[in-house]
């Protein structure tokens, strides 16, 4: 289950990393905490956290991931 949010994860860091503020130099982490920065790479961090959530929960871990 450790690599089950890989390519979610690997999503986000290449939208992260041709974002304007990686660019100029700051650190990934610290775009990351800046709304703003990281307003472009919304629906990539919203599906590294319901991957990362899922994990955590239950329910799911038992019955899958809910596809709509």
């Amino acid at each position: 289950m450790p690599h089950s949010c890989s390519e979610a994860a690997l999503g986000l860091l290449t939208c992260m990393e041709e974002t304007e503020c990686v660019k100029s130099g700051k650190d990934i982490m610290e775009c990351l905490k800046d709304p703003v920065e990281s307003d472009d790479c919304r629906a990539q961090r919203n599906a590294y956290t319901m991957c990362k959530h899922s994990q955590l929960n239950m329910r799911t871990r038992i019955r899958g991931v809910r596809t709509y």
